[in-house]
């Protein structure tokens, strides 16, 4: 809403763009709505037959993070891995083999190894587990899973029941998501198992109660759910939302279901259509850059096996779907992405399940050499774009299966666009927009806007910044709304529809990252002029050509002053931003810091000036004060002693006798640094408990002055001296980098009389109770240990001796090498 209260739509993001046209695709990387990539595809020939074949002798290969391979054995009974001396059988720490139960093993899926789940197209993140599911392809199968880091290994198994059809319980292809959970499909079933063994070894006794259940998470399956019918599962692949499985009829239709990674069995599916010109795929994987998020929709590589005809397979691409639902229809669409993912050849038609989360497909290493082996090979979209030359698409909020802007007010008089664009040369964006009153009635043509203005200003929002990059064309442009011909060219209705037009000239594409609508007109000839000067007629869709009436053109000549002077009116009524610390340009911090009286070391980061001069009234107020120094301190580390890394104490609060008083409330429950631990004080013989006739003499001075002697109250002058005026500071974990900080704010902040004492300690502690009872009692976020590093670290007091998720951790250097 702007400075008139004039409120308004608002367009950003993905799925407020989405749209129907093929010529028009939302760009995840430039974040905005472009033309499509019209790239002329050398797709694979398309053999339903063949390709069903090349799906069933297909070979699942692995890589790890250190660029070791796995795969299957011939017979598909165990585990291989090349160790540079050729390909091994992969053991887990006691040296077993990973061997299939029974049977051989069906497919070999690969978690991407991650600390926390990727952002983005969500490849998903694991701790390197390999998911074997294995099947004897009649009546036994199962799931064992492998962990790479750990060395272990487990299985679970079901049997098909009687009269049950084994072929339908046979796992085909697996995937395992970010949460550890796998997924398995059969022909025209999807499974959900998880699971994992105890960490350490368990050992019941009879001499004790024993747990009905030793491990209470066993690696099982928990349930199964039929695929729609008529559909038969081909591959699988999940991001860290939804699960998508590739199917085909029988009769050479493919679609993709699409599914939420929800535990229960119930939930629905998706279905999207794959395209008529999509040849035969047999693998599904997740196409994209990691680093953009799932909001920006998912591209999906659908992997074509190489058809007899095409002996050479040179270059061909890698087809790329889009999944876009039709919420009027309620059914939907995978389209094919026109940008080429160029192979250079193919061995086996599957794609290569990598920890990294990198596309990788099976090359020949040797391409004149068909049967050379199989060489992991990234895929990339080739770096030449090539646009559709012009392309349009009905936009807008979806609206009862429509896209419709509704202004809930009858008779609106719909006022301004703003588009955060960028326009290269040789492109243009057009602009056509119709209102009308009734969302089911018959409805106006589409009146054609002038072409978009270019505004100065980045952002008409006071103080905004502007999402197009202005090196690129980019800026804001407005279009006022308005009819093109009539003697009143109101643009009224309660709904408005924008039909966007982009076209460019084939190697750019104009971008629309944002458009704002507003709604309704403030007009100052309506609001300011006499009434004799406003306008009288009411707009009619029929009422023809002819030129604007004087009323007409004189509020469309004060909406061009208004377009200007709004913005600025909206600059001074916020004008309160350039003085806010939050708010403020950082241009302004310094000199913003200076009027109050501050001012701060030059390399602080912006953050933590923004913070600083929020409270630096603050800080000025209680200057002085224990609470004024740790506020500062606080601000000088970005929350070092919130989170207990600096710790500021008064000495005199080391001595604990109040204690040891009777008849006075001593509780400190909630006192932050003995954090209630005052009233055990007597517990440990030492300052606390009071023994000796000079400590009881301390006691007096202070509690009964009047019966004090000059002995006594010498003591007591001594006992101030010795813990007056004094104080400790803490310093630990990353606190210990920041002592010039400290340093810094402690001379500038604590009083001339006070003496202070910097205290470096690698352990974290509460007072009171780790000096007393040499426990580490301070909570934080554990850092991760380090590695055992030969002749440096000692073992038993630091280091960590662990795998790394790899299938040779002692081949690791060799393949780096």
């Amino acid at each position: 809403m702007d400075v008139n209260n004039t409120p308004y739509f608002l367009l950003r993001g993905a799925a407020d763009f989405e749209q129907d046209s093929l010529e028009l695709a939302w760009n995840p990387k430039a974040h905005a709505l472009t033309l499509a990539q019209n790239q002329a595809l050398r797709l694979p020939v398309s053999d339903p037959a063949a390709a069903l074949l090349a799906w069933q002798n297909a070979e699942a290969m692995a890589v790890d993070s250190f660029g070791q391979i796995g795969r299957l054995s011939a017979d598909r009974s165990r585990v291989q891995f090349d160790s540079g001396r050729g390909f091994l059988s992969l053991q887990d720490g006691d040296l077993r083999d990973v061997a299939a139960p029974v049977g051989g093993f069906t497919d070999l899926a690969f978690a991407a190894v991650s600390v926390q789940p990727v952002s983005g197209y969500g490849q998903p993140a694991g701790d390197g587990r390999l998911a074997l599911p294995f099947s004897n392809g009649t009546d036994s199968h199962g799931l064992l899973l492998f962990h790479l880091a750990r060395r272990w290994q487990t299985a679970c198994t079901w049997s098909s029941l009687p009269g049950e059809d084994g072929t339908e319980q046979l796992p085909l292809r697996a995937c395992i998501d970010a949460e550890n959970r796998i997924w398995l499909i059969s022909a025209s079933r999807l499974m959900l198992c998880a699971g994992e063994p105890l960490p350490l070894p368990y050992s019941p006794q009879a001499v004790r109660f024993e747990p009905l259940q030793t491990n209470p998470h066993p690696l099982q399956r928990l349930w199964q759910q039929n695929l729609p019918a008529g559909w038969q599962a081909l591959a699988i692949c999940c991001d860290l939302q939804q699960l998508y499985v590739l199917c085909h009829d029988g009769a050479g239709s493919q679609s993709v279901l699409a599914r939420a990674l929800a535990e229960r069995g119930d939930a629905p599916f998706s279905v999207y259509a794959c395209p008529a010109e999509l040849p035969f795929a047999v693998d599904l994987a997740l196409a994209g850059d990691s680093s953009l998020p799932v909001a920006d929709g998912v591209r999906l590589a659908a992997l074509a096996p190489q058809a007899a005809g095409d002996p050479d397979f040179v270059q061909r691409d890698c087809p790329v779907l889009s999944l876009h639902w039709d919420s009027q229809a309620e059914t939907g669409s995978a389209r094919l992405v026109r940008e080429r993912f160029p192979m250079l050849s193919q061995r086996f038609a599957r794609f290569v399940a990598s920890a990294d989360g990198q596309l990788r497909y099976q090359a020949r290493s040797d391409a004149s050499n068909p049967a050379s082996p199989p060489l992991a090979r990234e895929l990339h979209a080739l770096r030449r774009p090539q646009y559709f030359g012009e392309g349009s698409a009905v936009i807008g909020p979806s609206l009862d299966q429509q896209r419709l802007f509704d202004s809930l007010q009858v008779d609106t008089h719909w006022h301004r666009l703003y588009l955060d664009a960028c326009i290269p040369s040789g492109c243009a964006i057009g602009i056509e927009v119709r209102a009308f009153a009734d969302g089911d009635g018959p409805r106006p043509a589409f009146i054609e806007q002038a072409a978009p203005v270019l505004n100065p200003m980045s952002s008409e929002l006071p103080f905004g910044t502007g999402l197009a990059d202005a090196q690129a064309g980019g800026g804001l442009y407005e279009i006022l709304l308005q009819r093109r011909d009539g003697p009143v060219r109101q643009l009224r209705g309660r709904y408005l529809e924008i039909r966007v037009s982009l076209r460019g000239d084939g190697r750019s594409s104009p971008a629309v990252h944002a458009l704002r609508l507003y709604y309704p007109r403030f007009c100052y000839q309506e609001n300011y002029l006499p009434e004799y000067l406003r306008q009288e007629w009411a707009p009619d869709a029929n009422q023809g050509l002819g030129p604007a009436n004087g009323a007409d053109l004189r509020e469309r000549l004060l909406a061009a002053f208004e377009g200007v002077l709004t913005p600025l009116e909206g600059r001074i009524a916020a004008a309160e931003q350039l003085v806010h610390p939050d708010a403020a340009p950082a241009e302004h911090l310094p000199w913003l810091a200076e009027a109050l009286g501050g001012q701060w070391p030059a390399h602080w980061p912006e953050s933590r000036q923004r913070r600083w001069l929020g409270d630096l009234t603050l800080v000025q107020q209680y200057k002085g004060t224990l609470a004024a120094v740790n506020l500062a301190l606080d601000i000088a580390s970005d929350g070092g002693v919130q989170r207990g890394e600096i710790v500021v104490m008064e000495n005199f609060r080391l001595r604990r006798t109040m204690a040891t008083i009777l008849g006075i409330d001593m509780d400190d429950a909630e006192h932050p640094l003995t954090l209630g631990t005052g009233m055990s004080g007597n517990s440990i013989v030492g300052d606390s408990l009071i023994l000796s006739e000079l400590d009881a003499k301390e006691f007096i001075a202070l509690f009964a002055p009047e019966l004090a002697s000059a002995e006594e109250a010498a003591a007591v002058k001594a006992f101030f001296e010795q813990y007056a005026h004094q104080l400790s500071v803490l310093l630990h974990g990353r606190a210990v980098k920041l002592r010039s900080n400290v340093e810094a704010v402690l001379a500038e902040q604590l009083p001339g009389h006070l003496q202070y004492k910097i205290i470096e300690t690698e352990r974290p502690f509460v007072l009171g109770i780790s000096p007393l009872l040499g426990v580490d009692t301070f909570v934080e976020t554990a850092q991760p240990a380090k590695r055992v590093t030969l002749d440096d670290t000692y073992l038993g007091r630091e280091g960590v001796l662990k795998n790394p998720a790899a299938f040779s951790p002692e081949d690791i250097n060799a393949t780096a090498h």
